[in-house]
């Protein structure tokens, strides 16, 4: 930003960690009151379960579907958290069936919009590296990643304060573990790629991935709460009518 003084931009600065900082806290307090809204009806539980793997099987498995076998240990690498990807899927869905839920609906069209608008941001760096696209793609699976943690560690954090015996607790701590490792291989792999003189341009786009996914974090955050409440009232109305029917029969 040329033409500002030192300390204008060491305003500006600081109003954007503000900012990150108050979309990080709103998405997480959103997100943690729905999770624990949630535990009062297993209708509200499965809606969670099944984002989980609208991610699972949709934004993180195309992200790295779509990165080309460059070099053999980048081929393993896919191959490997691929096949995790597809492992959590299979938790998730039978987790899904103890809970009475035998198929999934698609995905909201915000999920959607959210990889489309990704795919925009990226454009102008598909070949700004030698190594070609593969590190945009590596870059975006990173953050995805890292996204599914926070995901994770936020849902276990209600689990073990309000319902420590929930099975789904152990489920979530499997999928974590490999989620961690697989944002570190991602990153790693991406840095693996760069020449020393495309660093610069690297951490410019990953923070550019970054502000997309905050950017829709409060949106989408705002209508899980009202999915999730929305579907737990329904849930507790509807027992309450089969209590009364009981009672008076």
């Amino acid at each position: 930003m040329p033409g500002l003084s030192v300390a204008v931009r060491r305003l500006l600065f600081l109003a954007a960690m503000m900012m990150r900082d108050f979309q990080h806290r709103a998405v997480d307090s959103i997100k943690r009151h729905a999770l624990t809204i949630s535990l009062r009806s297993r209708k509200a539980q499965t809606q969670v379960l099944q984002e989980y793997l609208w991610i699972e099987e949709g934004a993180e498995a195309i992200a790295l579907d779509r990165i080309p076998p460059e070099a053999p240990w980048l081929g393993k690498l896919v191959s490997r958290q691929l096949a995790d990807e597809e492992r959590h899927a299979k938790l998730l869905r039978a987790r899904l069936a103890e809970l009475g839920v035998a198929s999934t609906r698609p995905p909201p069209s915000i999920l959607r919009v959210k990889l489309w608008w990704l795919d925009r941001v990226c454009a102008p760096y598909k070949q700004a590296f030698a190594a070609g696209p593969v590190v945009v793609l590596l870059a975006v699976a990173a953050q995805l990643e890292l996204t599914g943690i926070r995901m994770f560690e936020r849902h276990l954090g209600v689990l073990d304060t309000l319902a420590p015996d929930d099975p789904t607790g152990d489920l979530l701590r499997s999928i974590l573990s490999d989620e961690r490792r697989h944002a570190k291989s991602c990153a790693s792999a991406a840095r693996k790629l760069l020449r020393d003189h495309e660093r610069a341009k690297f951490d410019e786009l990953c923070d550019r991935v970054a502000a997309v996914d905050r950017s829709f974090g409060i949106t989408i955050s705002l209508g899980y709460w009202v999915n999730i409440a929305t579907t737990a009232f329904r849930d507790r109305a509807a027992d309450r009518d089969i209590a009364i029917e009981k009672a008076a029969s």
